[in-house]
């Protein structure tokens, strides 16, 4: 494409869901998501720093008797969540977490992907935790 010299339509998409290739793995609803190195997107792991956290599974699906790209998946980009948490305190309001992995999260942010911040102390061992401010 050239420099504009008029007005242009981009085609804005108002997003709250976006549509991601899988990987060759079974995907379950409520997932917290991730794209690999290899472009597909995954359920969220802790323990390395290249994982980009993309959303929250919109849908469960299962491909992991297919090729990676065979599946796509609808992700929630927006909103808050119920995630687990070990010793969940009122104090952890507005603290950044990081996925543990696709049902759990940490405040250690050593090689984990933040995937938001806590909103709401639901119960000694679950927060709300809005994904906006993390979610790429």
């Amino acid at each position: 494409m050239t420099a504009l010299a008029a007005a242009y339509e981009a085609k804005k998409k108002i997003a709250q869901r976006e549509l991601y290739q899988m990987g060759a793995v079974k995907i379950w609803k409520g997932a917290l998501v991730s794209i690999r190195t290899d472009g597909y997107l995954y359920p969220a792991r802790s323990g390395t720093s290249t994982d980009i956290f993309v959303g929250v599974a919109y849908e469960s699906k299962d491909n992991s008797a297919g090729v990676a790209g065979a599946l796509s998946m609808l992700v929630e980009k927006s909103g808050s969540f119920v995630y687990g948490k070990a010793a969940a305190a009122i104090t952890d309001i507005g603290t950044a977490f990081y996925a543990s992995d696709d049902n759990n999260v940490t405040a250690t942010s050593t090689n984990n992907q933040l995937v938001g911040y806590a909103t709401y102390l639901e119960s000694t061992t679950t927060l709300r935790i809005r994904i906006d401010r993390a979610v790429q």
